[in-house]
């Protein structure tokens, strides 16, 4: 399965980065107090906000837009009127880098969210030191120990947390370890195929004082307004921009029928 690929593939590549830079290194560069709020930012009562997503490639679409300028991209999409952003920061499967991630955050005053496969602690002081104002925390992936940990190392240096599931079962664990913005993806990581109305069967599942971005799988203002209908503050949409001649009459257009 791609995803149990990925993941050996990141225990490797985050043993190496250890190496070559220890963590008490990495933490000597997160400058504390300079997040933007994320939360903030895309949960605005009664409107749908946009986390427009920085992707380069990934493993079920392949080659999307390789050679984005990921500043030009990122300061194009908030004009456009994207609320924050989501960076792809892997560089095997997705063509994506922290160099992407401070580009992107110093082209633009909206929140910047590191999106990777996040399994230790080393990694959410990486995506600090590199400007990253929250991280995405995957529960598949994840121990419950694990996923609390790295929950609460990411809030205790001032980042925000997105926290992924994809089934009632996911949902019931980050809602039990305290996540306040919920991810629901779409996209089902064991096969990569994606289906919108993942989102609206679990809305039921969520208690009333968690907030839920839709995930993967959105390209049309109809999926939009029926995602804002069914209750959803915000939603993450990446392949459907960078694949637009256009990213930012994209976001335009995804936001035409609500707001």
């Amino acid at each position: 399965m791609i995803l149990d690929e990925i993941i050996a593939w990141k225990r490797q590549e985050i043993a190496k980065r250890k190496k070559e830079m220890p963590l008490d290194a990495v933490k000597g560069r997160v400058r504390a107090g300079s997040a933007r709020g994320f939360e903030r930012a895309l949960v605005r009562e009664g409107r749908l906000s946009i986390l427009a997503e920085i992707k380069r490639a990934s493993p079920s679409a392949g080659v999307i837009r390789e050679d984005a300028d990921a500043g030009e991209l990122a300061a194009a999409m908030e004009e456009a009127g994207a609320h924050a952003l989501s960076v792809l920061t892997d560089a095997k499967y997705f063509r994506g880098s922290m160099a992407d991630l401070s580009a992107a955050r110093s082209a633009v005053e909206i929140p910047v969210l590191q999106k990777d496969f996040v399994i230790d602690e080393y990694q959410v002081y990486e995506a600090a030191a590199a400007g990253a104002d929250a991280v995405l925390l995957i529960v598949r992936i994840l121990t419950d120990a694990q996923l609390a940990g790295l929950f609460s190392t990411a809030k205790a240096i001032g980042l925000g947390c997105l926290v992924e599931a994809h089934t009632a079962e996911g949902v019931k664990r980050a809602v039990s370890m305290g996540a306040k913005l919920l991810g629901i993806n779409n996209r089902d990581l064991a096969t990569f195929k994606t289906d919108i109305s993942t989102t609206t069967s679990l809305m039921n599942c969520v208690p009333a004082d968690v907030k839920v971005v839709s995930q993967s799988g959105i390209s049309r203002p109809e999926e939009a307004k029926r995602l804002f209908d069914a209750g959803v503050c915000a939603i993450q949409v990446g392949e459907g921009i960078m694949r637009a001649d256009d990213p930012g009459a994209k976001i335009k257009e995804l936001l035409s029928l609500v707001n």
